[in-house]
């Protein structure tokens, strides 16, 4: 969907002090692990992923992190922003045990993930790893739902130091999956991609985006070409296998490489 459209921002949730979930009245018609490109009228316009989506409303999970999101977070609910979407490739819907790994503000799209898994009849454990607290997300919300919920901080202020892939290779000796699913850091994808040689899997990857219709080529990774705002964001372990840059480096605005 190319067509641009505004909105009054129906509902505002404060997470926690840098993090704020945006509701939004309308059918989006999006699937997990898709995008929107969002503009507050006062300049630029950046990606967020799909927290979750009905045919009444859908929301996004935003961290104030810069110049934009600083201004959205001035927002009240009943202000107007634009959007345009939904984009970019969408989580395959399995069933049978799958695991899924979040971290930090990266972990809201696998809550729409894990009800479309739920209605599909999947048995779900999810684990959910930030720095501290205050980069905790959704907790609650994936606890009303009938799975198995793990989750730590590498701060330690929950009683346990470690990261959502310590508690992911807790669960992958314990039981057997039949597909795995990450969304967070790079980084922290890349620490937990050596432990699922022998599984199939989806990685949610975020990346500078400028058009999300392919067009600028911002968004691609090497050696394959792949632009995460078409072929992406979502990329299955065939194509991760052969991305030589998964891990290494980035690309800022002017698509100039970037170590992490």
């Amino acid at each position: 969907m190319d067509k641009r459209v505004t909105l009054k921002i129906a509902k505002i949730i404060k997470e926690t002090d840098t993090i704020k979930t945006f509701f939004f009245e309308h059918e989006l018609g999006a699937k997990p692990g898709q995008f929107i490109m969002l503009t507050d009228f006062e300049g630029g316009e950046k990606p967020f992923s799909i927290a979750d989506s009905n045919s009444q409303e859908f929301c996004i999970t935003v961290k104030k992190v810069g110049e934009f999101t600083a201004r959205l977070f001035t927002k009240k609910e009943g202000d107007y922003v634009s959007i345009r979407g939904p984009y970019g490739s969408s989580f395959f819907i399995s069933a049978g045990n799958v695991l899924l790994v979040g971290g930090g503000y990266g972990t809201p799209p696998l809550y729409f993930l894990t009800k479309k898994l739920l209605e599909n009849g999947a048995k779900v454990s999810v684990v959910n790893g930030a720095k501290t607290k205050d980069d905790l997300v959704f907790c609650d919300k994936f606890q009303k739902l009938e799975l198995e919920y793990k989750n730590i901080t590498q701060s330690g202020c929950l009683g346990r130091a470690g990261t959502s892939v310590d508690l992911a290779c807790e669960c992958l000796r314990r039981k057997k999956y039949d597909f795995i699913y990450a969304a967070g850091p790079e980084m922290m994808m890349k620490s937990l991609y050596p432990y699922l040689e022998n599984y199939q899997f989806e990685f949610l990857f975020e990346r500078y985006m400028k058009c999300a219709i392919g067009i600028c080529g911002n968004c691609t990774i090497d050696p394959l070409g792949i632009r995460l705002c078409v072929e992406g964001p979502v990329l299955p372990k065939k194509i991760v296998d052969k991305l030589t840059e998964f891990g290494k480096y980035h690309r800022d605005a002017t698509g100039k490489r970037v170590k992490f």
